[in-house]
């Protein structure tokens, strides 16, 4: 299969549950509204602002940035939804991240009264909707918030909250409403539930949208691009690497390098440049 048609199986197989489609569908502030409310029934999100997609933020020059999915809040909270189908080694703290960033969002004056006191810093819910059960108990939804390590009758309520849903819940654990969705974005399952058939027709609707197709091509080739770039300085690490050791072991450094093909242009004496 060349790469063109590989690209192309791709695009046409997107889904809800991958972060460029879902960035694109949930731009639009009834849809993601309907989703926020299906997660948190007892939230009011009818005043919800406009959506920000792929929002990326930055502390400072050298501080590692992140970039937010889905972004939007409301008078009274800040959202962060993310489209999770690769399980990642850090997700656990990942959160951690997005909720300093988020923190500092919120001491924006434009969220908070005009005293600026912290006690009015709006609630913050980083969500990630996973293909895969991040804790491997069989819950759809994983909601988590602080409570004190004595006594967990006590909540700090910092107003900071992460949810992980799993689209691959076994148990009864989720209201009707947020079940179908989930099997949407996991299964691609469509339901009699008339926003469920909404997203089904916005996905298919998408796979016909020239400009998204082409966005999209561009972000496969700088990926392999990065791809690439990664491979060709791996092997010249591993070049180096070899080339030390034969060094080291007393080969002369010609021979070496003809070994591995390192470049010796690149090594004085016993440190390279």
């Amino acid at each position: 299969m060349n790469v063109l048609s590989s690209r192309e199986d791709k695009w046409r197989n997107l889904t809800l549950a991958d972060d460029f489609l879902f960035c694109k569908i949930m731009s639009d502030t009834a849809l993601c509204a309907e989703m926020l409310h299906r997660i948190f029934p007892h939230l009011d999100v009818s005043d919800i602002r406009p959506i920000e997609t792929q929002k990326a933020e930055k502390l400072a020059l050298n501080i590692r940035g992140v970039r937010f999915d889905v972004f939007t809040r409301t008078t009274r909270e800040i959202f962060d939804v993310e489209a999770q189908k690769r399980k990642l080694n850090d997700l656990r703290k990942r959160p951690r991240a997005y909720h300093i960033v988020i923190g500092y969002d919120g001491l924006n004056l434009d969220t908070l009264k005009e005293s600026g006191n912290y006690g009015e810093l709006p609630n913050a819910y980083v969500i990630f909707i996973c293909t895969f059960d991040p804790f491997g108990k069989g819950r759809h939804m994983y909601s988590f918030q602080n409570y004190c390590t004595e006594d967990k009758s006590i909540a700090l309520g910092d107003g900071a909250y992460t949810v992980y849903l799993n689209t691959k819940g076994r148990l009864n654990d989720v209201s009707p409403e947020l079940k179908r969705f989930l099997d949407f974005v996991g299964k691609n399952k469509v339901s009699e539930d008339s926003f469920i058939k909404t997203l089904d027709e916005k996905v298919r609707e998408a796979k016909e949208n020239t400009e998204w197709r082409s966005e999209f091509m561009k972000l496969l080739t700088r990926e392999d691009e990065i791809g690439a770039e990664k491979f060709a300085a791996g092997e010249r690490h591993m070049q180096r690497e070899i080339y030390e050791r034969l060094v080291a072991d007393g080969m002369p450094a010609p021979k070496a390098s003809a070994i591995t093909g390192w470049n010796t242009g690149q090594y004085s004496g016993n440190s390279f440049q």
